[in-house]
Protein backbone atom coordinates (compact mmCIF):
# COMPACT_ATOMS: atom_id res chain seq x y z
CA UNK A 1 0.00 0.00 0.00
CA UNK A 2 1.23 3.44 -0.79
CA UNK A 3 -0.01 7.00 -0.70
CA UNK A 4 0.47 9.26 -3.23
CA UNK A 5 2.49 12.45 -2.06
CA UNK A 6 1.82 15.26 -3.98
CA UNK A 7 2.78 19.06 -3.85
CA UNK A 8 2.46 22.21 -5.31
CA UNK A 9 -1.10 23.06 -7.84
CA UNK A 10 -1.90 19.72 -8.28
CA UNK A 11 -5.33 20.66 -9.20
CA UNK A 12 -3.22 21.95 -12.94
CA UNK A 13 -0.58 19.86 -12.84
CA UNK A 14 -1.19 16.29 -12.51
CA UNK A 15 -4.62 16.04 -14.27
CA UNK A 16 -2.85 15.90 -17.87
CA UNK A 17 -3.31 11.67 -17.71
CA UNK A 18 -6.90 12.57 -16.83
CA UNK A 19 -7.32 14.77 -20.37
CA UNK A 20 -9.00 12.20 -22.38
CA UNK A 21 -12.54 11.41 -23.21
CA UNK A 22 -14.18 9.63 -19.97
CA UNK A 23 -16.88 7.89 -19.04
CA UNK A 24 -17.36 8.56 -15.47
CA UNK A 25 -19.84 6.21 -12.96
CA UNK A 26 -21.32 7.66 -9.96
CA UNK A 27 -24.79 6.76 -8.63
CA UNK A 28 -26.76 9.85 -7.59
CA UNK A 29 -27.88 10.58 -4.04
CA UNK A 30 -31.53 11.81 -3.79
CA UNK A 31 -32.30 15.52 -5.16
CA UNK A 32 -29.20 15.54 -6.63
CA UNK A 33 -28.36 16.03 -10.49
CA UNK A 34 -24.67 14.96 -10.60
CA UNK A 35 -22.20 13.57 -8.44
CA UNK A 36 -19.51 15.08 -6.47
CA UNK A 37 -16.80 13.35 -8.21
CA UNK A 38 -18.57 14.14 -11.85
CA UNK A 39 -18.28 17.83 -10.96
CA UNK A 40 -14.89 18.42 -9.96
CA UNK A 41 -13.96 17.04 -13.08
CA UNK A 42 -16.20 18.54 -15.42
CA UNK A 43 -14.91 22.13 -13.74
CA UNK A 44 -11.70 21.34 -14.07
CA UNK A 45 -12.26 21.01 -18.28
CA UNK A 46 -12.11 17.57 -18.58
CA UNK A 47 -13.42 15.67 -21.44
CA UNK A 48 -15.96 13.32 -19.29
CA UNK A 49 -19.67 12.06 -19.58
CA UNK A 50 -21.20 11.31 -16.21
CA UNK A 51 -23.50 8.13 -16.49
CA UNK A 52 -25.46 5.86 -14.38
CA UNK A 53 -24.57 2.24 -15.72
CA UNK A 54 -24.83 1.40 -19.43
CA UNK A 55 -22.58 -0.77 -21.66
CA UNK A 56 -19.45 0.40 -23.04
CA UNK A 57 -18.80 -0.56 -26.65
CA UNK A 58 -15.42 -0.65 -28.12
CA UNK A 59 -13.58 3.09 -29.06
CA UNK A 60 -16.20 5.03 -27.56
CA UNK A 61 -13.87 6.22 -24.41
CA UNK A 62 -10.66 5.62 -23.53
CA UNK A 63 -10.82 6.32 -19.93
CA UNK A 64 -13.81 4.91 -17.30
CA UNK A 65 -14.01 6.74 -13.68
CA UNK A 66 -15.63 4.49 -11.31
CA UNK A 67 -17.03 5.44 -8.01
CA UNK A 68 -18.63 3.31 -5.23
CA UNK A 69 -18.77 -0.74 -5.78
CA UNK A 70 -18.63 -2.02 -8.97
CA UNK A 71 -21.96 -3.74 -8.49
CA UNK A 72 -23.66 -0.51 -9.02
CA UNK A 73 -22.65 -0.31 -12.40
CA UNK A 74 -23.45 -4.26 -13.66
CA UNK A 75 -24.03 -3.41 -17.37
CA UNK A 76 -20.92 -1.23 -17.55
CA UNK A 77 -18.86 -4.39 -15.31
CA UNK A 78 -20.13 -6.86 -17.71
CA UNK A 79 -19.69 -4.94 -21.12
CA UNK A 80 -15.95 -4.29 -19.34
CA UNK A 81 -15.31 -7.59 -19.09
CA UNK A 82 -16.20 -8.87 -21.78
CA UNK A 83 -14.05 -6.77 -24.20
CA UNK A 84 -10.34 -8.04 -25.54
CA UNK A 85 -7.70 -6.24 -23.69
CA UNK A 86 -6.51 -4.62 -26.68
CA UNK A 87 -10.12 -2.55 -27.17
CA UNK A 88 -10.82 -2.41 -23.58
CA UNK A 89 -10.49 1.20 -22.14
CA UNK A 90 -8.52 1.73 -18.94
CA UNK A 91 -10.28 1.50 -15.79
CA UNK A 92 -9.97 3.09 -12.33
CA UNK A 93 -12.28 2.31 -9.88
CA UNK A 94 -12.48 4.22 -6.47
CA UNK A 95 -13.95 1.77 -4.18
CA UNK A 96 -15.27 4.33 -1.59
CA UNK A 97 -17.79 1.38 -0.16
CA UNK A 98 -16.65 -0.59 2.76
CA UNK A 99 -14.32 -3.73 3.27
CA UNK A 100 -13.63 -5.55 5.94
CA UNK A 101 -10.98 -4.92 8.21
CA UNK A 102 -7.22 -6.59 7.88
CA UNK A 103 -6.82 -9.22 10.21
CA UNK A 104 -4.43 -7.27 11.72
CA UNK A 105 -6.82 -4.59 13.12
CA UNK A 106 -7.14 -6.45 16.05
CA UNK A 107 -11.29 -5.83 16.11
CA UNK A 108 -14.44 -8.59 16.14
CA UNK A 109 -15.08 -9.60 13.07
CA UNK A 110 -17.93 -8.05 11.49
CA UNK A 111 -21.07 -10.45 11.19
CA UNK A 112 -23.59 -10.10 8.46
CA UNK A 113 -27.20 -8.49 9.44
CA UNK A 114 -30.33 -10.18 9.24
CA UNK A 115 -31.13 -7.68 6.68
CA UNK A 116 -27.71 -8.86 4.82
CA UNK A 117 -28.26 -11.94 4.89
CA UNK A 118 -31.73 -12.05 3.66
CA UNK A 119 -30.27 -9.75 0.90
CA UNK A 120 -27.79 -12.58 -0.22
CA UNK A 121 -30.72 -15.42 0.35
CA UNK A 122 -32.43 -13.61 -2.40
CA UNK A 123 -29.48 -12.67 -4.65
CA UNK A 124 -30.37 -8.87 -4.19
CA UNK A 125 -28.19 -7.19 -6.25
CA UNK A 126 -28.12 -4.37 -3.48
CA UNK A 127 -25.91 -6.26 -1.32
CA UNK A 128 -23.13 -3.97 -0.18
CA UNK A 129 -21.85 -5.22 3.24
CA UNK A 130 -18.15 -5.05 3.64
CA UNK A 131 -18.12 -9.14 2.70
CA UNK A 132 -19.84 -8.92 -0.42
CA UNK A 133 -17.76 -6.56 -0.99
CA UNK A 134 -14.83 -7.95 -1.18
CA UNK A 135 -15.86 -10.77 -2.35
CA UNK A 136 -17.31 -9.45 -5.49
CA UNK A 137 -14.08 -7.43 -5.69
CA UNK A 138 -11.54 -10.49 -5.43
CA UNK A 139 -13.74 -12.16 -8.60
CA UNK A 140 -13.48 -9.17 -10.76
CA UNK A 141 -9.87 -8.65 -10.56
CA UNK A 142 -9.48 -12.35 -12.02
CA UNK A 143 -10.31 -10.73 -14.90
CA UNK A 144 -7.48 -8.07 -15.05
CA UNK A 145 -10.64 -5.34 -13.80
CA UNK A 146 -9.67 -2.59 -12.65
CA UNK A 147 -6.19 -0.93 -14.10
CA UNK A 148 -6.16 1.27 -11.13
CA UNK A 149 -7.39 -0.04 -7.64
CA UNK A 150 -7.79 3.32 -5.25
CA UNK A 151 -9.58 3.03 -1.22
CA UNK A 152 -10.21 5.65 0.78
CA UNK A 153 -8.57 4.48 3.84
CA UNK A 154 -5.40 2.87 4.97
CA UNK A 155 -7.71 -0.55 6.48
CA UNK A 156 -9.13 -1.19 2.90
CA UNK A 157 -5.79 -1.02 1.22
CA UNK A 158 -4.19 -3.62 4.27
CA UNK A 159 -7.01 -5.93 3.83
CA UNK A 160 -6.28 -6.14 -0.32
CA UNK A 161 -2.99 -6.65 0.19
CA UNK A 162 -3.80 -9.47 2.91
CA UNK A 163 -4.95 -11.01 -0.54
CA UNK A 164 -2.42 -10.34 -2.63
CA UNK A 165 -3.66 -6.77 -4.61
CA UNK A 166 -2.35 -3.59 -4.26
CA UNK A 167 -4.31 -0.52 -4.06
CA UNK A 168 -3.84 3.20 -3.45
CA UNK A 169 -5.20 5.46 -0.88
CA UNK A 170 -6.69 8.72 -1.70
CA UNK A 171 -9.12 10.43 0.73
CA UNK A 172 -12.65 11.24 0.18
CA UNK A 173 -12.06 15.04 -0.07
CA UNK A 174 -14.06 18.22 0.45
CA UNK A 175 -15.68 20.48 -1.85
CA UNK A 176 -17.53 23.98 -1.33
CA UNK A 177 -20.55 22.47 -0.26
CA UNK A 178 -18.83 20.83 3.07
CA UNK A 179 -17.62 24.00 3.83
CA UNK A 180 -19.37 26.11 4.86
CA UNK A 181 -20.06 28.34 7.94
CA UNK A 182 -23.85 29.37 8.33
CA UNK A 183 -23.36 31.42 11.27
CA UNK A 184 -26.29 29.40 13.57
CA UNK A 185 -26.44 28.64 16.74
CA UNK A 186 -25.26 25.58 18.10
CA UNK A 187 -28.06 24.09 19.79
CA UNK A 188 -27.49 20.77 19.47
CA UNK A 189 -25.19 18.70 22.18
CA UNK A 190 -24.48 15.67 20.31
CA UNK A 191 -25.61 14.80 17.10
CA UNK A 192 -25.88 11.14 15.20
CA UNK A 193 -25.90 11.36 11.31
CA UNK A 194 -26.55 8.42 9.32
CA UNK A 195 -28.37 5.09 8.23
CA UNK A 196 -30.21 4.18 11.11
CA UNK A 197 -31.39 0.69 9.91
CA UNK A 198 -27.87 -0.37 10.65
CA UNK A 199 -28.35 -2.80 13.77
CA UNK A 200 -25.15 -2.36 15.24
CA UNK A 201 -25.96 1.38 15.51
CA UNK A 202 -29.43 0.85 16.82
CA UNK A 203 -27.66 -1.15 19.27
CA UNK A 204 -24.92 1.13 20.80
CA UNK A 205 -27.15 4.29 20.22
CA UNK A 206 -29.70 2.47 22.98
CA UNK A 207 -26.83 1.42 25.14
CA UNK A 208 -25.72 5.27 25.06
CA UNK A 209 -28.85 6.26 26.20
CA UNK A 210 -28.59 4.03 29.24
CA UNK A 211 -25.25 5.13 30.19
CA UNK A 212 -26.78 8.67 29.81
CA UNK A 213 -25.72 10.30 27.08
CA UNK A 214 -28.24 11.92 24.86
CA UNK A 215 -28.29 11.62 21.44
CA UNK A 216 -29.73 13.27 18.46
CA UNK A 217 -29.38 10.61 15.77
CA UNK A 218 -31.38 11.11 12.32
CA UNK A 219 -30.91 10.29 8.82
CA UNK A 220 -32.12 7.89 6.36
CA UNK A 221 -30.20 7.06 2.90
CA UNK A 222 -33.36 7.72 0.98
CA UNK A 223 -34.21 10.94 2.25
CA UNK A 224 -33.48 14.52 0.95
CA UNK A 225 -34.05 16.31 3.69
CA UNK A 226 -30.53 14.45 5.07
CA UNK A 227 -28.37 15.72 2.49
CA UNK A 228 -27.43 19.14 0.79
CA UNK A 229 -28.41 22.20 2.29
CA UNK A 230 -30.78 20.60 5.65
CA UNK A 231 -27.65 18.12 6.46
CA UNK A 232 -25.50 21.82 6.16
CA UNK A 233 -27.99 23.21 8.11
CA UNK A 234 -28.38 20.13 11.04
CA UNK A 235 -24.45 19.85 10.89
CA UNK A 236 -23.96 23.62 11.52
CA UNK A 237 -26.00 23.29 14.43
CA UNK A 238 -24.15 20.67 16.39
CA UNK A 239 -21.68 21.01 18.70
CA UNK A 240 -20.32 17.63 18.52
CA UNK A 241 -20.42 14.66 15.59
CA UNK A 242 -20.42 11.14 16.54
CA UNK A 243 -19.13 8.57 14.83
CA UNK A 244 -20.30 5.06 14.91
CA UNK A 245 -19.40 2.85 12.45
CA UNK A 246 -21.57 -0.20 10.72
CA UNK A 247 -18.59 -2.59 12.30
CA UNK A 248 -16.31 -2.08 15.13
CA UNK A 249 -13.21 -0.22 13.94
CA UNK A 250 -14.74 1.12 10.67
CA UNK A 251 -13.26 4.02 9.46
CA UNK A 252 -16.02 6.64 8.16
CA UNK A 253 -13.77 9.34 6.38
CA UNK A 254 -16.47 11.16 4.76
CA UNK A 255 -18.53 11.96 8.00
CA UNK A 256 -15.31 13.00 9.14
CA UNK A 257 -15.23 15.58 6.39
CA UNK A 258 -18.75 16.57 6.76
CA UNK A 259 -18.56 17.31 10.52
CA UNK A 260 -15.16 19.02 10.36
CA UNK A 261 -16.18 21.03 7.64
CA UNK A 262 -19.25 22.44 9.77
CA UNK A 263 -17.42 23.35 12.22
CA UNK A 264 -18.59 20.61 14.86
CA UNK A 265 -15.81 18.53 17.24
CA UNK A 266 -15.99 14.74 15.76
CA UNK A 267 -15.69 12.29 18.47
CA UNK A 268 -15.66 8.35 17.43
CA UNK A 269 -15.53 5.42 18.77
CA UNK A 270 -11.84 3.82 18.27
CA UNK A 271 -11.58 3.24 14.18
CA UNK A 272 -8.39 1.53 12.83
CA UNK A 273 -6.31 3.45 10.22
CA UNK A 274 -7.66 6.98 10.76
CA UNK A 275 -5.16 8.42 8.51
CA UNK A 276 -4.70 11.41 7.32
CA UNK A 277 -6.80 12.63 10.66
CA UNK A 278 -4.89 12.89 13.94
CA UNK A 279 -6.56 12.18 17.01
CA UNK A 280 -6.35 15.00 19.60
CA UNK A 281 -5.42 17.13 16.32
CA UNK A 282 -7.97 17.20 14.47
CA UNK A 283 -10.70 14.67 16.19
CA UNK A 284 -11.51 12.59 19.54
CA UNK A 285 -11.44 8.53 20.08
CA UNK A 286 -13.56 7.60 23.19
CA UNK A 287 -14.31 3.77 23.77
CA UNK A 288 -18.34 3.62 24.27
CA UNK A 289 -18.25 3.43 28.24
CA UNK A 290 -16.07 6.87 28.12
CA UNK A 291 -18.23 8.14 25.92
CA UNK A 292 -20.51 10.15 28.18
CA UNK A 293 -17.59 11.65 30.58
CA UNK A 294 -15.33 12.42 27.21
CA UNK A 295 -18.98 14.24 25.73
CA UNK A 296 -19.46 16.59 29.25
CA UNK A 297 -15.74 17.37 29.23
CA UNK A 298 -16.15 18.94 25.75
CA UNK A 299 -19.29 20.45 26.04
CA UNK A 300 -18.58 22.21 29.47
CA UNK A 301 -14.80 23.40 28.07
CA UNK A 302 -16.21 25.13 25.09
CA UNK A 303 -12.36 26.93 24.37
CA UNK A 304 -10.74 23.40 24.08
CA UNK A 305 -13.49 21.41 21.47
CA UNK A 306 -13.46 24.70 19.61
CA UNK A 307 -9.78 24.56 18.97
CA UNK A 308 -9.47 20.79 18.27
CA UNK A 309 -12.94 21.56 15.58
CA UNK A 310 -10.91 24.66 14.25
CA UNK A 311 -8.00 22.48 13.60
CA UNK A 312 -9.99 20.09 12.13
CA UNK A 313 -12.09 22.44 10.15
CA UNK A 314 -8.77 23.95 8.60
CA UNK A 315 -7.13 20.57 7.78
CA UNK A 316 -10.54 19.27 5.99
CA UNK A 317 -11.08 22.86 4.56
CA UNK A 318 -7.68 23.24 3.12
CA UNK A 319 -5.79 20.32 2.68
CA UNK A 320 -8.14 16.97 2.51
CA UNK A 321 -9.99 18.90 -0.78
CA UNK A 322 -11.90 17.04 -3.34
CA UNK A 323 -9.50 19.02 -5.87
CA UNK A 324 -6.13 17.23 -4.19
CA UNK A 325 -7.82 13.66 -4.74
CA UNK A 326 -8.60 14.28 -7.96
CA UNK A 327 -5.03 15.51 -8.75
CA UNK A 328 -4.01 12.02 -6.90
CA UNK A 329 -5.94 10.24 -9.25
CA UNK A 330 -4.14 11.76 -12.52
CA UNK A 331 -1.16 10.96 -10.84
CA UNK A 332 -1.75 7.60 -10.27
CA UNK A 333 -3.35 6.95 -14.08
CA UNK A 334 0.03 7.90 -15.37
CA UNK A 335 1.97 6.02 -13.47
CA UNK A 336 0.20 2.90 -14.99
CA UNK A 337 0.50 3.38 -18.96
Amino acid sequence: MRAVKTEGPLEYDSLESLRRPSLVFARLLPGRTHHQFATQLVERGLPVEHVQDGPIEPGRVELVLMWGVPGWYPQAVRSLVELAPSVRPRVLLWHTEPLPLPRAAGFPVERRSARELAKIALRDKRVTDARSNLERLLRLTRYGFPDVLVVPHRASADTLAEHGIHADVVPIGSGPRHCVDLGLERNIDVLFLGELRVPRRRRLLRRLCRIGLDVTAVGDWSNPAFFGEGRARLLNRSKILLNLGRFPGQMASHRFVLGMGAGALVVSEPVYGPEPFVQSEHFVIATLDELPSVVDHFLADEPERAAIAQRGRRFVCEEVTMARSIAQLGVLVARRP
